[in-house]
């Protein structure tokens, strides 16, 4: 038996989530994009450059687990209201091999969306020189639903 998500409850829910990334700053320093914003799904990608790599000339750890974080975070986002916002309560990132590509892209969903807790993952690929995908790594995530500070 498979759960069904909920609609947005935000009929401008992409325009948040863009509006959100915006805001940012972090995301603006590593070039991360959304290339696909969806009810329960989004895409986020980054092109790699030399600013993105470890010792190694492997793709750093933490930028895999960001663009992860922020695909399965803004998946879930796109489901709540427009006087809520959400936060990472808890992520694990399972790394399966070396992401040594020109773009690393992450495929963000909600799997369960409750009133409290938005339960997500998200696949992150390595796009090689041809844009073949090599899984890379998952993540799961827990995303805490709060109410939006008011300004």
């Amino acid at each position: 038996m498979q759960n069904s998500l909920p609609e947005p409850r935000n009929p401008f829910f992409r325009e948040r989530i863009l509006e959100q990334l915006t805001r940012q700053e972090f995301m603006k320093h590593i070039h991360c994009r959304l290339t696909t914003i969806e009810p329960a799904h989004v895409i986020a990608e980054i092109e790699l450059g030399a600013m993105h790599r470890q010792q190694s000339g492997l793709t750093h750890g933490g930028v895999i687990a960001t663009i992860a974080d922020v695909a399965a975070g803004f998946a879930g986002f796109s489901l709540i209201a427009e006087d809520q916002q959400m936060v990472t309560a808890d992520i694990k990132v399972s790394y399966y091999y070396p992401a040594v590509g020109h773009r690393l892209r992450a495929d963000g969903k909600v799997l369960k969306h409750g009133s409290t807790l938005s339960f997500c993952e998200a696949d992150i690929y390595s796009l090689g020189a041809n844009n073949e995908a090599l899984l890379v790594a998952r993540a799961t995530a827990t995303m805490a639903i709060v109410k939006a500070p008011t300004a």
